[in-house]
């Protein structure tokens, strides 16, 4: 996937609009607390003015060179006073007769909010100057003052007024666009990682998940697409599950064929020889030939089952069920020198299941794969209840490889070189068809598969009885 451009990050396109704003309006605040600090600057300097004025212009004690030292030092200006002639009388500043000459025409009242300026002695201030009263009558011939406000200070005390906002807009975007990135890095985050999930699952991968705890937006639609995942999950299951099962019929439909032929050849031939033989009570002959006639049921039913028709249920006792596969199999388990535990309630029924042939084939199918994973299998037979029984098989066998414990009920999935996997989703499809479930585990180094179905009725006893083989 090509990297996005960091133009486009969202990150960006949250930061920028919000500190662009915060910028504006700071610079903005700063501006208008710069021509509010001029205006109270100016006001301050008034009043200072108005004071000065106040205190001099009525004043009977001389306005020499001490006088006006101290006033200028109090009032942090610097004074000179002028006889009616304009000459110098007495100064805090030292002046030429020049620079008062090129000074009085400049001096103002205080109305306008922006008084003129002059530069004395390399620095600059602000004029203005007042008359003082009884002039002619006055020892020290003073009849104007003027005064001299220092220009730095008033620029001061402007920029100290503007300097407050602005620190406080600056620190303020600073503290925001801190939050901001950190939020903004969280949730670009966690929609990066919505975004491989997503990713994932049109991939294929069904099984991550992407929610967390955050009961927001996202969290909420990361939810959405864990919720869409599982559904898509179990759909592919169950497509995968009508494909397997469509290469089931067909396998089945090749299969039976063959072995319909096989096998009537079989029966033939078995039957030409129990015609010849002398014993009418060979056990052996009439056990093969039982076992004959039940692989041909079960091709039979494989061939309906390829032409997508179902072979109707045959109820049938329990009890006669579990007798059948324990008939069938403990031959084999005999020969294989394997121990089985056949375990039953001695009642006079445990009821009817719903097609007999059915159930026949999924317990000798689990007994059959527990004979061939251990030497010692425990067969049980027994009521859950009144309405239900429950078939559960024991071995003692290495058990089901982890790789495939997820998918052991699904066709032609194996461990075994020379199986096809087709056993156990047999049984499962036994399961569904009865309206019972199957399932497994292992514990204590022993594999166990539980077959539950329900009867039609049930007689109970509470006595067990078991036999070995």
């Amino acid at each position: 996937m090509p990297t996005p451009s960091p133009f486009r990050s969202l990150r960006l396109r949250i930061l920028a609009p919000l500190i662009a704003t915060a910028v504006l309006a700071a610079g903005l605040v700063s501006i208008a607390s710069y021509r509010l600090g001029t205006h109270w600057a100016t006001v301050e300097l008034q009043a200072r003015f108005a004071g000065i004025e106040r205190s001099l212009s009525v004043a009977n004690f001389p306005l020499n060179s001490m006088v006006l030292g101290s006033l200028a030092e109090l009032t942090q200006t610097e004074l000179i006073g002028l006889d009616a002639n304009g000459k110098v009388r007495a100064s805090t500043i030292e002046v030429t007769s020049t620079s008062i000459t090129a000074m009085r025409p400049l001096a103002s009242d205080l109305e306008s909010l922006s008084p003129v300026s002059v530069t004395l002695a390399g620095r600059r201030y602000r004029v203005f100057s007042f008359s003082v009263n009884g002039s002619p009558d006055r020892q020290d011939w003073v009849a104007e003052v003027v005064v001299l406000f220092d220009e730095q200070r008033f620029s001061d005390s402007r920029r100290r007024t503007a300097m407050l906002p602005l620190l406080t807009g600056l620190s303020t975007i600073a503290a925001l666009t801190s939050i901001t990135l950190w939020l903004s890095s969280r949730l670009v985050r966690r929609i990066g990682n919505l975004q491989e999930r997503v990713e994932g699952v049109a991939a294929g991968d069904f099984e991550s998940v992407v929610s967390d705890d955050v009961d927001d937006e996202i969290g909420r639609l990361g939810g959405a697409v864990d919720s869409m995942a599982s559904q898509l999950s179990q759909l592919w299951k169950q497509v995968h599950r009508q494909e397997s099962q469509k290469l089931l019929h067909q396998v089945a439909s090749g299969m039976a064929h063959q072995l319909r032929n096989s096998l009537t050849g079989a029966r033939m031939a078995i039957e030409l020889h129990a015609m010849s033989c002398t014993d009418d009570d060979d056990e052996g002959i009439q056990v093969a030939i039982q076992q004959l006639e039940r692989s041909e049921d079960y091709v039979r039913r494989l061939l309906l089952v390829a032409s997508g028709r179902q072979d109707e249920d045959r109820p049938t006792d329990v009890r006669v069920c579990f007798e059948d596969v324990q008939s069938s199999l403990a031959p084999m388990a005999k020969h294989l020198n394997v121990t089985v535990q056949w375990q039953s309630n001695e009642s006079i029924t445990l009821g009817q299941v719903k097609d007999g042939p059915a159930w026949v084939a999924a317990a000798t199918n689990l007994v059959h794969n527990a004979i061939q994973a251990g030497d010692e299998v425990v067969v049980r037979l027994d009521h859950v209840d009144p309405s239900n029984v429950r078939l559960t098989v024991t071995d003692n066998g290495p058990g089901v490889e982890p790789s495939i414990a997820d998918e052991l009920f699904e066709p032609f999935v194996t461990s075994k070189p020379e199986g096809m996997g087709l056993g156990l989703p047999l049984v499962r499809r036994a399961a569904e068809h009865l309206g019972g479930e199957v399932k497994w585990w292992r514990i204590d180094q022993q594999t166990t598969f539980q077959f539950e179905v329900p009867v039609t009725r049930a007689d109970v006893g509470s006595h067990t009885i078991g036999s070995e083989s």
